[in-house]
């Protein structure tokens, strides 16, 4: 998982994840989820990510991110 340095960090805070893109353009493709996306805390965010990119195939990746998409929907705010 990479993380971003935000520019303007305090020091001993952790840098927001990346939001790989497939996850990107599958959040962008509902905008309640993107929103609840938007809402949830940085380590919220990094778990999901983490969550998501420990899948070892391709299609579990893809499920995991559907699934993401659904528990948010849901309201569930971590993995």
């Amino acid at each position: 998982m990479k993380l971003a340095k935000p520019k303007n960090a305090q020091a001993g805070e952790e840098p927001e994840a990346r939001v790989p893109m497939d996850l990107r353009k599958a959040l962008a493709a509902v905008p309640k989820v993107e929103a609840l996306w938007r809402d949830l805390t940085p380590i919220a965010r990094r778990d999901f990510i983490s969550w998501i990119e420990s899948a070892k195939e391709p299609e579990a990746h893809r499920l995991r991110i559907a699934k993401a998409c659904l528990m948010l929907a849901a309201g569930k705010r971590r993995p």
